[in-house]
């Protein structure tokens, strides 16, 4: 027994047709939204000899977007360069990926699936959080780029990849009894550290690029200058502080640090409130 049809819009149920060729669309509303999409899918100008577009895929263009944006930064991303990379012209990327935001969007979720969630609940909610928080911190060395694509913000921005991270660290709130309330009051403490500490990873890595970029063109980098900052007498407090706490600079161990001190804060906000952990 055969299959019923159904649009190829919609999804809905297609009546057989009284003769003729058999139906493809319910309505005239939904064989527009077809004829739409066909020209979304298949832009004018791509070239028909194209040897690169034919093994084109949505996955080879993701991966190629994520290696230009790991490599330079998102500034240097476009489509064409993209398609310079795959061996085949910008107009070509159009008839699997709409645009360049839509780029970025599906090169977020390609890069956060490559960082897996945890696959069991947390000892606590200590232990939870400090695993998430070393996986975005993992994310971020990996893929400084992504870091603007998933701050915290006030605006509505769906993505399944980044959903899905959340939801895992909200858990190890579990068993805690927490109002909703006081859990996002402390997710927010926590991701907002994570992140804030994430801005100064990804500034140095950018400037580290930078600085090999003008050093491949024979010119001077900022690192070539003395730094005022250690001149006797001029900084004296600063300058000791720095020496003890950054020289050399371990970015990773102050990260482990600073959050050792912020889960202490929850701990102790907890406790106060006599919450049984």
């Amino acid at each position: 027994m055969s299959a019923q049809p159904t649009c190829a819009s919609c999804g809905r149920a297609l009546e057989p047709a009284e003769r003729g060729r058999p139906r493809i669309y319910c309505s005239r509303a939904c064989q527009a939204r077809g004829y739409r999409a066909r020209r979304a899918e298949a832009p004018a100008g791509v070239p028909e000899g194209d040897e690169g577009a034919r093994h084109l895929t949505v996955e080879r263009i993701v991966r190629a977007g994520i290696a230009v944006a790991d490599a330079e930064g998102l500034d240097a991303l476009s489509m064409r360069r993209v398609a310079t990379e795959l061996g085949t012209g910008a107009m070509s990327l159009y008839r699997h990926v709409a645009s360049k935001d839509d780029l970025v969007t599906l090169m977020v979720e390609a890069a956060m699936t490559d960082v897996p969630l945890p696959d069991s609940p947390p000892r606590n909610w200590r232990h939870g959080l400090e695993r998430a928080a070393h996986r975005d911190w993992d994310l971020y060395h990996r893929h400084p780029w992504i870091l603007s694509r998933v701050m915290v913000t006030t605006r509505a921005y769906f993505s399944a990849a980044l959903a899905a991270d959340s939801e895992s660290a909200f858990s190890s709130f579990d068993g805690l009894d927490l109002e909703p309330a006081d859990a996002f009051r402390y997710m927010f403490m926590f991701a907002s550290y994570v992140q804030g500490v994430a801005l100064i990873l990804v500034s140095d890595a950018e400037a580290e690029r930078q600085s090999r970029t003008a050093a491949e063109h024979g010119a001077k980098t900022p690192d070539d200058a003395p730094n005022p900052l250690y001149e006797p007498g001029a900084y004296p407090r600063l300058a000791r502080a720095m020496r003890a706490g950054a020289d050399p600079w371990d970015l990773d161990a102050l990260f482990a640090s600073g959050l050792a001190g912020v889960l202490d804060g929850i701990a102790a906000d907890l406790a106060r409130r006599n919450i049984d952990v």
